[in-house]
């Protein structure tokens, strides 16, 4: 298995909770609409999911990676370093509080991208010789999407931590469509977004406009 390039311009991150009012089934459904809708990254993160059985998330996991390489969309697994490798998934994301990045490379192999959250100036610091392949930095602004979110960084201190960074880097939490500009200004490689996305009326749209803002200053 070859290591693919990795477009994190449009970092996607959803599962079924997302879509409380739907079964399991329509959420599947409708991530999977988002995911062909012009995203370049797809987190399957499924916190929380009732599940009837453990081969049912696995189902839905495959169906999702599916959707994600007939798209073009690399497929990344949120925490479950297992699943990833079950998967031959194309990268794995983990937090702080999970095993050390060396840990989950020994599991993984070179080839399965890793990405790291970091949330404030020390762990974006120790990140950077962590060996992982790119971090994701936030929250940026208060979020409802994750209930243990830690204290907002704000745009006026992510861009002094972003001048001590070497490593691809996407910003996460509270992201809007009137923050676009603001964040598209400050040398992020791309935007994870959730709400954003799960909640448009035209994803498509919100996608492309992700897109245009990174790419433009990027």
């Amino acid at each position: 298995m070859t290591k693919k390039t990795l477009d994190l311009s449009v970092y996607f991150i959803a599962g079924p909770q997302n879509f409380p009012e739907c079964s399991l089934d329509e959420a599947t459904q409708k991530i999977a609409l988002i995911i062909k809708s012009g995203v370049t990254v797809y987190q399957f993160r499924d916190k929380g999911t009732i599940y009837k059985e453990q081969k049912q998330r696995l189902s839905i996991a495959q169906k999702l990676q599916k959707v994600s390489e007939e798209a073009g969309v690399s497929f990344i697994v949120n925490d479950d370093v297992e699943l990833a490798r079950e998967l031959n998934a194309d990268g794995i994301h983990i937090g702080q509080t999970d095993e050390p990045v060396s840990k989950v490379r020994e599991k993984v192999g070179q080839e399965m991208w890793l990405g790291l959250s970091v949330t404030k100036a020390d762990e974006l610091k120790m990140a950077q010789s962590s060996g992982a392949d790119y971090l994701g930095i936030g929250p940026i602004y208060p979020t409802n999407s994750k209930n243990d979110a830690a204290k907002p960084i704000g745009i006026k201190d992510l861009r002094l931590m972003l001048l001590e960074n070497q490593l691809p880097i996407v910003g996460i939490g509270g992201i809007t469509q009137d923050s676009l500009t603001e964040l598209s200004a400050i040398g992020l490689d791309g935007l994870a977004v959730i709400s954003l996305l799960t909640e448009a009326e035209n994803p498509k749209k919100v996608a492309q406009m992700i897109r245009q803002k990174i790419t433009k200053n990027g």
